[in-house]
C-alpha cells in the first residue's frame, strides 16, 4: 500500500492513541485564522515569542500546538502553545500542526501545565475559569465529582480566584494554608456551590492591608483585623452574600 503524502494526512486529519493512556486522539493541519488562545492562558512573554520566531525562521514549524474543538464548533482554543502560534503569526504561516483534545483532558492540562511554575494567583485564576465553564455545562454535577477535582485540583483555589477577581490585590498566599485545611470540596450541585463560594470572601473583607505597600505596626494591623471581624460578625450581610 503505498504511503500518503504528509500535505494529504495533515490536511485531512487522522486519529492516534496516545501511548500513555491510549485516548484517541487527531493530529491535523488547521488554518491559523480557526486557533485562539483559551482566555485563562498566562501572559505571553514578547522575549520567549522572538526565540520562538527565530527557531522556525532556522529549523521550520516542528512542535505542534495542542488545541480542543470549542463549544460552537466554530474554531479551535490553544491550550498549550501560545508562544508558538505567536510566533506563526508573525512569520506569516497560514497553517499549523496541531493536535486536537477532548474537552476532559484539555482542563487537566491546564492545570497540569508546567512550563512554567504558576504563583497561587495563576492557579486560581485558571481554576476559578475552568469551574465556571463547569458551572455552565454540567450545573448539577455535583461538586466533589472526580471530574471537578481532576479540573482544578483543589477547592480552595476557586475560592481564592473569587477574592482575587472580587479585590485585586489580596495576599493569597497568607490565606491558603487556613484554606487548605478547611475548604474543600461539596457534595452539592455545581449551580448551588457557586454563590456559596461567592460568599466566603472573608478571606478579604477582613485584610486591613488590601492596597498597603509600605510596612505596617504589628499592632495596629491586627487591631485593625479584629475589629473588621467583630463588625462582620454583627454584619454577617456585608460578606455572606452566598450564605457560605
Amino acid at each position: 500500500m503505498p504511503a500518503r503524502s504528509p500535505q494529504s494526512v495533515s490536511e485531512a486529519g487522522f486519529s492516534f492513541k496516545e501511548p500513555s493512556t491510549r485516548r484517541d486522539l487527531t493530529f491535523a493541519l488547521l488554518p491559523i485564522g480557526k486557533l485562539e488562545v483559551i482566555s485563562h492562558q498566562r501572559k505571553a512573554s514578547d522575549a520567549h515569542v522572538k526565540r520562538v520566531v527565530d527557531s522556525v525562521e532556522r529549523v521550520g514549524f516542528l512542535a505542534p500546538v495542542v488545541v480542543v474543538e470549542r463549544n460552537d464548533g466554530n474554531g479551535y482554543n490553544i491550550i498549550d502553545g501560545q508562544h508558538r502560534f505567536l510566533a506563526a503569526k508573525e512569520v506569516g504561516l497560514r497553517r499549523i500542526p496541531a493536535v486536537i483534545v477532548p474537552g476532559d483532558l484539555a482542563r487537566r492540562m491546564l492545570t497540569l501545565n508546567v512550563e512554567k511554575e504558576p504563583n497561587i494567583r495563576e492557579r486560581s485564576a485558571v481554576a476559578l475559569s475552568i469551574y465556571r465553564e463547569l458551572v455552565e455545562a454540567e450545573p448539577g454535577m455535583k461538586e466533589d465529582d472526580p471530574e471537578v477535582g481532576d479540573a482544578v485540583q483543589h477547592a480552595h483555589y476557586v475560592t481564592l480566584g473569587l477574592a482575587y477577581a472580587e479585590y485585586g490585590r489580596l495576599a493569597g498566599s497568607s490565606y491558603e494554608p487556613t484554606l487548605r485545611k478547611c475548604d474543600g470540596f461539596t457534595d452539592q450541585p455545581l449551580a448551588e456551590c457557586l454563590p456559596v463560594r461567592e460568599g466566603r470572601q472573608i478571606i478579604s473583607f477582613a485584610n486591613p492591608l488590601k492596597r498597603a505597600r509600605k510596612q505596617h505596626s504589628f499592632d495596629d494591623t491586627f487591631d485593625k483585623m479584629i475589629t473588621k471581624l467583630r463588625d462582620l460578625d454583627e454584619h454577617p450581610e456585608k460578606v455572606l452574600r452566598g450564605g457560605g
